[in-house]
C-alpha cells in the first residue's frame, strides 16, 4: 500500500510539473498576442478617428501650407518638415559622436574606463527628456533663440546615449577572433576598425541610427521647451519651428469637432513615421562578418 501511494503522489507529481509548463507557455503567447496587438489597435483607433475629419470638407485644407485650427486651415506640411528637419539633424549631430563614443569603449578603453562611460551613458539615456528640455531652455535658447537650431540640438543630446549604446552593442558582436587575425596579418588597429569592424557591423550601425531615429520623431516634451512652436515652414537655423508631436501637446486640451479630427490625423502621421524608422531598422538586420577572405583582402590592401 505505501508502494502504491508513493506511485500515486509521485505521477501527481509528474502531471503538475507538465502542467506548469503548458500553463506557462499559454501565460507567454497570451502575453505575446496582446502586445503584438497594441500597434495595429493604436494604429486602427487612430484612422477611425481621423476618419470623419478626412471625408469632411475641412480635409482639403491640408494641402494648404498653414496650420491654422481657428480659421479652419489645417496644413499639416509645415508641421511635417519641422518634425523631419529637426529629427534628421539631430540624427546628423549625434550619429559620429555616439559612433565614436561606442569606437572608444570597445576598442580602447581600458576595463574600468568601459564600466565608467556605459554608466554614463544608461543615466543619460534614462534621464527623462523635461530635464533636456530645461537645460536647453537655461542654456542653448539664450545663446541661439527659441529656433530650429535649439530643438536640433536638445534632441542630439537625447538620443546621443541611445545611439552610441546600440552602437555598442552592435560592435561587441563583431567576433574577436576576426580582429585578432587581422592584427596578425600586420593591420593596425585603425585598419582593423574601419576594414574589418565597421563594415562588419554596418547593417547593425544602420538600425541603430534608425532606432535614434524613432526616438527623435517621437519626442514632444524638451522640443515643445525650445524650438518656438510657431506652426511656419523651417527656412534656417535660427527660424521657429513646431513639430508634430508639439502641435498634439499644446493644442489636444481645447480642440473640438473639424480640430480634433485634424489633430488625430497629426497622430496618426507621428505613428506612421515612427513605424516607418523601425521598419527601416528592422530590414538592416544583422549580416554575416566577413571571413578569413575578408581578412586577407583587407591586408592585401594595407599593404
Amino acid at each position: 500500500m505505501r508502494e502504491v501511494a508513493l506511485t500515486a503522489l509521485a505521477s501527481e507529481r509528474l502531471a503538475g510539473e507538465e502542467r506548469e509548463p503548458a500553463l506557462g507557455w499559454a501565460a507567454a503567447a497570451l502575453l505575446g498576442l496582446a502586445a503584438a496587438l497594441v500597434a495595429p489597435a493604436l494604429f486602427a483607433f487612430l484612422l477611425i478617428e481621423s476618419a470623419g475629419f478626412l471625408l469632411s470638407p475641412a480635409a482639403h485644407s491640408l494641402a494648404a501650407g498653414d496650420w491654422h485650427p481657428r480659421e479652419g486651415l489645417f496644413g499639416v506640411a509645415p508641421l511635417v518638415v519641422g518634425t523631419l528637419s529637426t529629427s534628421f539633424l539631430a540624427l546628423a549631430l549625434a550619429a559620429p559622436v555616439g559612433l565614436l563614443t561606442a569606437i572608444h569603449a570597445r576598442f580602447y578603453a581600458g576595463s574600468r574606463t568601459r564600466e565608467l562611460v556605459e554608466t554614463v551613458l544608461g543615466i543619460l539615456g534614462g534621464t527623462p527628456s523635461v530635464v533636456f528640455g530645461l537645460f536647453g531652455t537655461f542654456w542653448i535658447v539664450p545663446r541661439l533663440g527659441a529656433s530650429l537650431a535649439s530643438g536640433t540640438l536638445v534632441l542630439a543630446l537625447m538620443i546621443t546615449p541611445t545611439l552610441a549604446v546600440l552602437a555598442l552593442g552592435v560592435l561587441r558582436q563583431v567576433p574577436d577572433e576576426l580582429l585578432r587575425n587581422g592584427a596578425a596579418l600586420g593591420l593596425r588597429r585603425e585598419q582593423v576598425i574601419l576594414r574589418l569592424a565597421l563594415p562588419g557591423a554596418r547593417a547593425g550601425l544602420l538600425a541603430a541610427a534608425a532606432l535614434a531615429l524613432a526616438r527623435a520623431l517621437g519626442e514632444a516634451l524638451a522640443v515643445e521647451m525650445v524650438c518656438g512652436n510657431v506652426p511656419g515652414w523651417p527656412t534656417s537655423l535660427s527660424t521657429p519651428v513646431r513639430t508634430l508631436t508639439t502641435t498634439l501637446v499644446q493644442e489636444f486640451e481645447y480642440a473640438q469637432n473639424d480640430h480634433a479630427g485634424a489633430l488625430h490625423l497629426v497622430a496618426l502621421l507621428v505613428v506612421a513615421l515612427a513605424a516607418l524608422a523601425c521598419g527601416l531598422g528592422q530590414r538592416f538586420r544583422a549580416r554575416p562578418v566577413p571571413g578569413a577572405a575578408r581578412v586577407e583582402a583587407a591586408a592585401g590592401g594595407g599593404a
